[in-house]
């Protein structure tokens, strides 16, 4: 028989967490050798105490002089980045130098400076412009901050929220859309990740009356100089047949620019064109980049020469990462669709006709996932 004591099995219990070593000696303080201040933030250049035990460098700061924040950087670094301040001043900011038994250095106070925040900057640049169905929100943004837009609508005589749109990219813009063309007051807040928010900027506008032309009213027209967009899986159709699904195409080597033109069955004021890229290639493949938008209201001449025609704009689509913006941003455009705003001083047209110039994937062939008109039908 083998008898087991119960005496020589060591008995369990919860592993306790603490210091990695002990003592109680207190780490040399952290020398200030330089401070960069920018828009909200304030970057703190230093040289670390000699202690061998060095852990990391704390910096301990008020954002609005209630509340306290901590950043901590490694022991490795030589600077430390406090951020969020809501408004330029003059901010103090304590340092220590914490070690590996979590003993904290005497503070160094060190006084820095940051200039206004971006959400400050991003509203100063805000313009509110009237659009057809809406309005258009315009602003600048330098430093590629991450923000929020917070839109307000009047209703009831108050500024009320209807939605977010967010956005870091430089130049940025969004409409609001699906207004009625009577005298309304919209608003717009600035708001970034620590909560701090702008002013309300605000406008009031009557924004002009906006229809989606109809599809089914829409032709086909092949001039001479016009590509074949019924190649492989594509059909000319399918550009305008609102399934998100399809799309039309050309064949590979035909040339550049490539062209195609549609008759859209009515005489319009257009307001805006949204391309909507081919769904299954995002940002890639035959999808239009850089193209023109050019427009007649005369029929056009069947050799495919330009003399009718008016340039409507200039194209070159986005993609937010490339502007500052989020990989979200980008697939949220990519759903959406690139949306070219035309002037309220071009003609009124019936034709239209898009030159490629080039595709995302620099590919010999084009394709089109939709085309959408909004604007004004003349009856």
């Amino acid at each position: 028989m083998v008898v087991v004591s119960l005496a020589l099995i060591p008995a369990c219990s919860e592993d306790q967490k603490g210091p990695l070593s002990i003592d109680s000696v207190e780490p040399g303080i952290v020398s200030v050798a330089s401070i960069e201040n920018g828009p909200g933030r304030s970057t703190i250049y230093f040289t670390p105490p000699s202690d061998n035990d060095l852990l990391y460098i704390e910096a301990e700061y008020s954002l609005n002089g209630t509340d306290m924040r901590t950043t901590k950087v490694s022991k490795f670094k030589n600077a430390i980045t406090v951020e969020g301040f809501s408004k330029a001043g003059e901010y103090d900011v304590n340092l220590y130098a914490i070690d590996l038994s979590e003993n904290r250095s005497t503070p160094v106070t060190t006084q820095i400076q940051p200039s206004r925040p971006d959400i400050l900057l991003v509203a100063d640049s805000m313009s509110i412009k009237t659009s057809f169905g809406g309005a258009l929100f315009e602003w600048s943004n330098t430093n590629n901050a991450a923000l929020e837009f917070i839109i307000h609508i009047e209703e009831n005589g108050e500024l009320i929220p209807v939605e977010s749109h967010f956005s870091g990219v430089s130049n940025g813009e969004f409409t609001i859309r699906g207004m009625d063309p009577v005298k309304t007051k919209v608003g717009v807040i600035v708001r970034d990740r620590w909560d701090n928010e702008s002013d309300m900027i605000s406008q009031e506008l009557t924004p002009l009356f906006e229809e989606k032309l109809d599809k089914t009213k829409f032709n086909k027209i092949i001039l001479d100089n016009d590509h074949d967009m019924d190649a492989w899986e594509g059909k000319y159709e399918f550009a305008y047949d609102d399934n998100r699904s399809t799309f039309n195409h050309t064949w590979a080597g035909t040339g550049w620019p490539q062209m195609w033109t549609l008759d859209l069955g009515v005489s319009a004021k257009l307001s805006r064109v949204n391309v909507l890229q081919r769904q299954t290639f995002f940002y890639r493949h035959g999808n239009p980049r850089i193209m023109e938008i050019w427009g007649t209201n005369e029929e056009p001449s069947q050799d495919g020469s330009f003399d009718k025609w008016v340039k409507l704009k200039d194209c070159v689509a986005r993609r937010p990462s490339l502007e500052g913006g989020t990989a979200d941003e980008d697939q949220e455009h990519f759903e959406n669709g690139d949306e070219y705003g035309l002037s309220l001083d071009d003609p009124e047209v019936r034709y239209i006709r898009f030159v490629i110039k080039e595709t995302w994937g620099n590919t010999g062939f084009i394709h089109f996932g939709e085309v959408t008109f909004y604007g004004q039908a003349i009856q």
